[in-house]
């Protein structure tokens, strides 16, 4: 995606002397001081149009007298442009960005959580993971991976008999600290002040959140006065586990945050990569990738509708999703070996080559889906029960779209185009054709018309991909294997002493990445998985920034919800369509 054009950063600096206006071929980046910060960003949001929030997060610097350096990605959505800003958190606070864009608390409550930097003028700055009263912050550089151990979990057999000699158990009796029902309790307390009747707790193990998410209602009848979700129930610290591996080690743990299109969190990451290290992809690869993130996309799809049907009491549609659905799995296993969590791509390119047939089997799922697509149709588009439930419910405007940092389905349902595969190609989605839908009312509805033409469009891109791979010879490479920052493939590596020995170096000394940063992202089906990099050079990243489009997503949900039923929760969630594993991450 172009960065802050040179007639904007010559008319940055000559405004705001102070500012360090830094760009190269990865990024534009502008440092201001902290006094001027929220001037300078009301400047390019007010006379720039950097009105939309993509993200905001921290990076310690425990050796920089100010240590915490604050960066907000910006987008523009007039010129197609992106700018990073920064600025030191001086005496570990910066002032609070909500009244600006209100999806700021957010990512505020997120940077207290895990840094402890405090946010002046945030109205409720609490933990946004962790439990009230935790007394750690994990990201910052002095928090061990493996957490503080100072709490005793003794075995079931030690509870019972005593201490035993050997140890009954293979394991350290010593452990991280583990929320206990009074910091739950508390921390509940402290999200929601009640202000009407009753307080309903929604979560965090029901089957209508589609996740481990923890809602809080305070309801006057059945009318919704205020809400507010809690999170964490699943944060496993990847940022921080990317601070400890090398580049490639950490692909597998992508798999693992939006579990239903592992491919495309595959496809976001590597691709950042990639242009950290200058890694060109060769052709078959790019279309491979291309073809199975857009079959990610409708096996995603069709998990959200079958399962947002059967919320609202459509069980037919949810088994008639299922049977495409597994389709889609085994032709996913078939290449990859694995149905959920593949790990299927590689830095440079594909981790194998298309199985034999593979083609044959996905132009018979080409023809056949239409003809699916038509049967949720006539189940569900203009069913009068589907109706009620979705028109006008759960509204969002455009302006929302921008102050909430909404991407993917959710933006383009209120007639937003915005989609990383237009905005900044990757892979190979410059070269294939394809639409963008969008919607007009941007109600729940909206956001079901607009996957069901997602799911069309895809299609057409796979028969794209398809047609192209068929050109291709057997022999194109699948993978950049003379870069030196790839691994070669597991065939070359055996039959090859050369390969052998540059997979020996990668493996145990990592990737060698110059100094720098950048953030990129890719299209998710939930919207914008980005990744911001900050490298002081070697094989690891002193800083992985993995910006969630499901988190950002949900954040609108507290304001949508106001003065709606339970029931209208419900249809909201699913139309939002998150995956707690890459809210949390």
């Amino acid at each position: 995606m172009p960065w802050m054009n040179l007639v904007v950063r010559e008319r940055v600096r000559s405004i705001f002397k102070d500012a360090d206006v830094q760009a190269d071929s990865k990024s534009v980046r502008i440092e201001v001081p902290k006094a001027k910060l929220l001037e300078f960003l009301s400047y390019l949001r007010q006379k720039e149009g950097y009105k939309h929030f993509i993200d905001f997060t921290c990076v310690d610097f425990p050796e920089h007298p100010h240590r915490f350096q604050g960066v907000y990605i910006l987008y523009n959505p007039e010129e197609n442009e992106r700018v990073i800003v920064k600025t030191w958190a001086e005496g570990g606070t910066l002032p609070s960005l909500e009244k600006l864009w209100p999806c700021a608390k957010w990512a505020e409550r997120e940077a207290y959580d895990m840094f402890g930097v405090v946010f002046e003028g945030h109205e409720n700055l609490r933990r946004m993971f962790m439990w009230e009263g935790y007394p750690y912050f994990p990201l910052r550089k002095d928090f061990p991976l493996e957490g503080i151990p100072e709490v005793e979990l003794p075995s079931l057999t030690e509870v019972l008999e005593g201490r035993t000699e050997p140890p009954s158990h293979d394991y350290e009796i010593m452990h991280t600290k583990v929320a206990t029902l009074e910091d739950l309790e508390r921390t509940e307390k402290a999200r929601l002040k009640k202000k009407a009747q009753l307080v309903l707790n929604w979560g965090p193990l029901h089957p209508g959140t589609h996740g481990t998410i923890w809602f809080l209602f305070d309801l006057d009848g059945e009318k919704v006065v205020q809400s507010d979700v809690i999170l964490g129930q699943l944060h496993r610290g990847m940022e921080k586990i990317a601070e400890n591996l090398y580049y490639f080690q950490f692909l597998p743990y992508t798999d693992r945050m939006d579990y239903i299109s592992a491919i495309c969190n595959e496809l976001s990451y590597v691709t950042a990569v990639e242009k950290l290290l200058n890694v060109e992809v060769p052709e078959k690869a790019r279309y491979i990738r291309t073809m199975f993130a857009e079959l990610q996309r409708i096996n995603s799809h069709l998990l959200w509708l079958g399962t947002g049907a059967l919320d609202l009491g459509a069980l037919t549609v949810f088994l008639y999703a299922f049977r495409e659905r597994e389709k889609i799995m085994d032709i996913i296993e078939g290449n990859a070996g694995f149905r959920l969590t593949t790990a299927f791509l590689r830095i440079g390119g594909v981790h194998y080559d298309l199985a034999e047939g593979t083609l044959d089997v996905i132009k018979a799922f080409i023809k056949d889906f239409p003809s699916r697509l038509k049967e949720y149709h006539q189940l569900l588009t203009r069913n009068r029960i589907w109706l009620r439930r979705t028109k006008d419910v759960g509204v969002i405007s455009k302006e929302d779209v921008f102050n909430y940092g909404l991407t993917g389905p959710v933006a383009r349902g209120s007639g937003v185009p915005y989609d990383i595969r237009k905005a900044e190609p990757y892979a190979a989605y410059d070269e294939v054709e394809f639409d963008v839908p969008v919607g007009e009312v941007g109600d729940v509805y909206d956001r079901y018309l607009v996957r069901m033409e997602e799911m069309v469009q895809s299609l057409r891109i796979i028969e794209q991909c398809v047609a192209k791979l068929e050109k291709l010879p057997k022999s194109a490479p699948y993978i950049n294997k003379d870069h030196p920052a790839v691994m070669p493939p597991k065939e070359d590596v055996f039959m090859a002493l050369e390969d052998m020995v540059k997979s020996f170096r990668i493996v145990v000394h990592g990737e060698s990445a110059p100094p720098g940063e950048l953030y990129s992202s890719g299209e998710n089906p939930r919207g914008e998985l980005g990744f911001y990099i900050y490298s002081k050079g070697g094989s690891r990243p002193y800083r992985l920034r993995i910006r969630s489009g499901a988190l950002y997503n949900l954040s609108i949900f507290p304001k949508l919800i106001e003065g709606g039923t339970i029931a209208d929760a419900i249809a909201l969630l699913g139309s939002i369509d998150p995956v707690v594993g890459e809210t949390d991450r």
